[in-house]
C-alpha cells in the first residue's frame, strides 16, 4: 500500500488483490483485539485495494469508514462495489492533517502500510492520528517490524545494490523504539500493547512467492530504478529466490515479523 507520492503509480491493484491472502489470513486475530461499535467512525490508514476496509464497514453499519491510500490505482480498485458507508481518499499519510481537516474518529486502523512511511515521518504521523481521535479512541496497527523477511530481503538487497538500487527501502522498527515514538506523540499503550509478532506466512509454491514479490516486495526497489534496470532486477531476483528461498518441505513460506500496536488517545 502506497505512502509516498510519485509521478508513476507503481502498484498493480489486481495483482496485489490476487496475492493478499497472507494478509487476509491475519484479519480475524487483528480484529479480535479491538471493540467496534455499530455507530463508530473509523479511518483506515493505507487501505490499499479495500478488502479489509469493506470488512470494517460491515462492523460499523450505522457508522462509516474512511480509507486513505497514496495509490490512485488502489483507490480506484477499492471503489468498485464499495458499500455506502465507505469513503475513499487518495493521499499520503504524511499529509493526514490536511486530508482529514476537522474530522474526528473513534478509531484509526492500519494494516501492512506504516513500514512504507519513512521512519523520520512517524512522529508527525502519530501526532496527526492523535489529533483526529476522540479522547479514549484507539489506533490499531500492524506493519513490518525488526527482522521482517530477513532472509528474503538480504537476497533482494544484494540484487538491488548490484544494479545501483536501494537497500531495504522500508522502516522496520523494534518494539522499544516504536513505543518511544508512540509515547512522544501523546498516545498511550496502557491497556494496549506494542510488540513484535513472528509469523510464518504461507507461500506453498514458487508461483505464490513470485506473485507476492511482484505485487508487494519489488515495488519498494523498482520505483528507484529505470525501466530496463527494473526488468533485470526482477529477472535476477526471481532466479535467486527460486533457488535460495525454497524450504526443505518444498514450500516458499516466508518468515514475517510484525510490529503489532494498540494505543489510545489520552
Amino acid at each position: 500500500m502506497g505512502s509516498e507520492p510519485s509521478s508513476e503509480d507503481a502498484w498493480n491493484p489486481a495483482l496485489y488483490a490476487a496475492h493478499s491472502a497472507h494478509h487476509r489470513d491475519q484479519d480475524a486475530s487483528f480484529l479480535a483485539t479491538v471493540v467496534l461499535e455499530p455507530t463508530d467512525q473509523v479511518v483506515d490508514l493505507g487501505c490499499g485495494t479495500g478488502e479489509f476496509t469493506s470488512r470494517l464497514a460491515g462492523l460499523v453499519p450505522e457508522g462509516a469508514v474512511l480509507g486513505i491510500d497514496a495509490s490512485a490505482s488502489q483507490i480506484a480498485h477499492a471503489s468498485a462495489g464499495k458499500s455506502e458507508n465507505v469513503g475513499l481518499v487518495v493521499g499520503r499519510l504524511q499529509d493526514l492533517d490536511e486530508l482529514l481537516q476537522d474530522r474526528v474518529f473513534d478509531s484509526a486502523v492500519s494494516r501492512a502500510t506504516l513500514h512504507w512511511v519513512p521512519g523520520n515521518d512517524h512522529p508527525a504521523l502519530l501526532r496527526a492520528v492523535r489529533n483526529h481521535l476522540r479522547p479514549g479512541g484507539f489506533l490499531r496497527a500492524e506493519f513490518g517490524g525488526r527482522g521482517q523477511m530477513q532472509t528474503a530481503l538480504s537476497l533482494l538487497d544484494e540484487v538491488s545494490l548490484s544494479l545501483g538500487g536501494p537497500v531495504s527501502p522500508w522502516f522496520f522498527p523494534d518494539a522499544d523504539e516504536y513505543a518511544e515514538i508512540v509515547g512522544r506523540a501523546g498516545l498511550t499503550t496502557e491497556g494496549g500493547f506494542v510488540r513484535l509478532l513472528p509469523q510464518r506466512r504461507a507461500m506453498p509454491t514458487f508461483e505464490d512467492l513470485r506473485g507476492f514479490l511482484r505485487s508487494q516486495a519489488f515495488v519498494g526497489y523498482e520505483r528507484a530504478l529505470g525501466p530496463e534496470t527494473r526488468t533485470l532486477f526482477r529477472e535476477l531476483a526471481e532466479s535467486l529466490a527460486a533457488r535460495q528461498l525454497r524450504r526443505s518441505d518444498g514450500s516458499y513460506d516466508l518468515e514475517f515479523v510484525r510490529l503489532d500496536l494498540l494505543a489510545f488517545s489520552r
